[in-house]
């Protein structure tokens, strides 16, 4: 029986449908003429996979218990498609592992990872020993501002290396500034405000230059929030030396299947790196508190600590922007700088 590429969501087993896989019909969601994988073969990578990570499993009466069939899609993002397809090819996995080692109610009983229920798991592998991240964010801004015993600095530093990204020397970055007139700014003037007019933003404190650049000139002018008839000087930049970022983007949706034996630790910590994204790249709004920013604050001071360059995220203001904010500009130049004047803005709004 062959599964197909669209099958699957997670970008391991993408991967390895791409390379290893044929053209050909899939026998599960009825896709034509795609990368297909043949699943009854002896050697399967992809049952080897999908059942080490369903091992983690059992049998459950928490009130958290699931189907895994709704597990594996929801939680883990690795199938993609209806319940009962997923239910399917789930089953012909198991079915063609001839090594499987699994009690098989697992496949039609409610389950749940009985580790993240232990307190003493949580407490050793959480990155924010259980709470949430709304409750995280809370004792920052109220409890514990510099040091929180409450964050589990190890854990999180591990979790950084699998999202960690090397930018070549001479790669481009963009910034972007609102000019009061056409004749715009000066490539020394595109760097970081000066002592005395840095603002707290979403990762850098109050009074901490940070430079925030984006991948490409079309998200900054959407960062900057340009309306209309203004003018904008558009930097780029250029890196001198290669410099390590980490992609809190990417850090709840990396594959499961790159941490190997570490599953149950990157369930525990899924939901929390998922809001940990959102609020490192929500768009600051006119009325925020200052105090809003010190969560995702903290985090990138933590990320700083750890030898890396910069933090980098999605833009929530155009779809594929990427943002870098750079924690030491001396590693950038400002190579160009170029003047437009803004002739439309589009807005699309919601109730």
């Amino acid at each position: 029986m062959k599964c197909c590429i669209n099958c699957f969501k997670d970008s391991a087993i993408r991967e390895i449908i791409h390379l290893y896989g044929t053209k050909g019909d899939c026998d599960f969601c009825s896709s034509k003429n795609t990368d297909v994988y043949d699943i009854s073969k002896s050697s399967n990578m992809i049952s080897d996979k999908i059942t080490s990570l369903i091992q983690i499993y059992s049998p459950s009466e928490h009130s958290d218990a699931r189907f895994l069939k709704e597990i594996l899609r929801d939680d883990w993002d690795v199938f993609s498609g209806g319940s009962e397809g997923i239910k399917a090819l789930l089953e012909a996995l198991c079915l063609f592992d001839s090594d499987l080692d699994i009690d098989k109610e697992i496949l039609v009983k409610k389950v749940a990872i009985e580790k993240l229920h232990d307190i003493d798991y949580i407490n050793e592998y959480g990155v924010v020993r259980g709470l949430s991240w709304t409750d995280f964010s809370e004792s920052i801004k109220h409890t514990n501002r510099f040091f929180s015993s409450n964050f589990n600095a190890d854990v999180f530093s591990s979790f950084l290396t699998m999202v960690q990204k090397t930018y070549e020397e001479g790669t481009s970055f963009y910034r972007a500034r609102i000019s009061p007139n056409s004749n715009g700014f000066e490539k020394e003037e595109m760097f970081a405000p000066p002592v005395g007019k840095r603002t707290a933003g979403r990762v850098n404190p109050d009074g901490i230059g940070i430079l925030y650049l984006s991948t490409d000139d079309k998200t900054v002018l959407n960062e900057t929030r340009v309306t209309a008839y203004d003018y904008v000087t558009i930097g780029t930049f250029k890196n001198k030396k290669p410099i390590k970022v980490a992609n809190i983007s990417e850090i709840s949706r990396v594959s499961p299947f790159l941490y190997n034996d570490e599953f149950e630790r990157f369930a525990l910590n899924r939901k929390v790196f998922q809001e940990m994204a959102y609020e490192i790249a929500k768009p600051i709004r006119r009325n925020d508190s200052p105090l809003e920013y010190l969560p995702t604050q903290y985090i990138a001071e933590f990320v700083k600590s750890e030898g890396y360059d910069g933090v980098e995220y999605e833009s929530t203001l155009r779809k594929g922007g990427i943002n870098l904010a750079l924690f030491d500009e001396s590693l950038v130049e400002c190579v160009n700088v170029k003047t437009i004047e803004i002739t439309s803005v589009e807005y699309n709004i919601q109730e």
